[in-house]
């Protein structure tokens, strides 16, 4: 019998048939990967019902696209045979079971549980006359249980090969006994099938975790290109990056943008006077504050750290009136949440300079100078202060 299954399958999938279709296969489940990512990045878990659901509708799409791709490939294979008929089915079921543990989504759920009445719509009516529909039933029945559990255990089953490798056998089984209902062929076929499928999977998982592996890996590499290591929020690279576009947008437009920049008074001594292990923890302190109390206070600001002990603050659409009490604020924040160190209380206080995009600017750099000159008329007006279009204010007397 080895032989024969042995013989089944060279006859059967070692052909220019079989490697288009795992080729395609492998194409198909790129996109979906792809599609899967790019839409999880976009739209997350905090994010409102409808761009949820409108996420799983695009999946779900995605999915159904791919079945008539792979259906519409075999035919034109076959010039409209069914001969080969298990090549293109392993091939479904690959991707259907794959989408369930990559998507997982009610959508998805569903088209997996619906798919036994909707590949062969013809054939529905038939199944009532034939004297199989017994296995047909509970087959399904088994296949809609297998289904569910793997939609709800996903993350169980992937943290273990023997788990996963059982649900996958229980889900080709299931349907392979559906499909010889249907097509009446030997029963011996369905191991020969079943083994294929397995092969199919593990194929499709060794892509795909290489592909996975690689966007995880360009995810890596964007935050180190683009994100202060030691503080966690947007470097001088982001920043640079950031400009050009802040520049074209808004130096033709009406809206304003403003842009703050600020460092930490006296930050030298710390390092002189407590070691530069104190200093790094000055820093996220600081960074860490200032952004979170952004978020808190919904302020709509992006933070950078332009380098050293300096940061810069970009306000969409704020004149610099508008931002003078949430910089108020932003500095009261960081008065209130002192820095702890070793028993030792930190007083840290930060100066700011401030001023919008003018229509003379002729780029960036020329807001950026005179932010810069603010903030240093600030410092050397005695710190804690902070400079808004050359107009110099004292924090302590604005927050009274």
């Amino acid at each position: 019998m080895p032989d024969i299954i042995l013989g089944s399958i060279i006859n059967n999938y070692l052909n220019i048939n079989s490697a288009i279709i795992t080729l395609v296969t492998i194409g198909l489940i790129t996109i979906i990967t792809i599609v899967a990512y790019s839409l999880e990045r976009i739209i997350g878990k905090s994010s409102p019902s409808y761009q949820k659901f409108f996420k799983h509708l695009i999946e779900g799409l995605v999915l159904t696209f791919s079945m008539i791709m792979l259906q519409q490939i075999f035919h034109i294979l076959n010039t409209g045979s069914i001969n080969h008929g298990w090549l293109y089915a392993n091939a479904q079921l690959t991707i259907l079971l794959y989408c369930m543990y990559l998507i997982r989504n009610k959508i998805t759920l569903l088209i997996n549980i619906l798919m036994p009445f909707a590949y062969y719509t013809s054939i529905n009516l038939d199944r009532l006359e034939n004297k199989n529909l017994p296995f047909f039933a509970v087959s399904y029945i088994f296949l809609v249980i297998i289904v569910i559990y793997i939609y709800q255990q996903t993350e169980k089953l992937q943290r273990s090969e023997w788990k996963y490798l059982i649900m996958q056998l229980f889900f080709g089984l299931s349907w392979w006994i559906l499909l010889w209902v249907d097509h009446s062929f030997p029963m011996l076929e369905i191991i020969n099938m079943l083994i294929v499928f397995l092969i199919y999977m593990a194929i499709i998982r060794f892509c795909a975790k290489k592909l996975e592996d690689t966007m995880i890996n360009y995810d890596d590499l964007k935050v180190k290109v683009n994100y202060d290591e030691l503080t966690g929020i947007r470097n001088r690279a982001s920043l640079d990056k950031t400009a050009q576009e802040l520049f074209e947008t808004y130096s033709n437009e009406e809206i304003p943008l403003t842009v703050t920049m600020f460092d930490i008074d006296h930050f030298k001594e710390f390092n002189d006077t407590y070691g530069h292990s104190t200093g790094d923890e000055v820093l996220k302190h600081v960074a860490q504050t200032i952004e979170r109390e952004m978020f808190l206070g919904d302020a709509k600001g992006e933070l950078f750290r332009f380098g050293g002990e300096e940061f810069i603050i970009v306000f969409r659409g704020k004149k610099p009136a508008q931002c003078i009490p949430i910089i108020a604020n932003l500095r009261e924040a960081l008065t209130n949440t002192p820095l702890v160190l070793n028993g030792e209380k930190l007083e840290i206080t930060i100066s700011f300079g401030v001023s919008k995009l003018d229509k003379t600017d002729l780029n960036f750099d020329d807001l950026f100078n005179r932010v810069d000159r603010y903030l240093y008329e600030s410092k050397n007006l005695g710190r804690n202060r902070l400079t808004v279009e050359g107009l110099t204010y004292n924090f302590n007397k604005l927050t009274k």
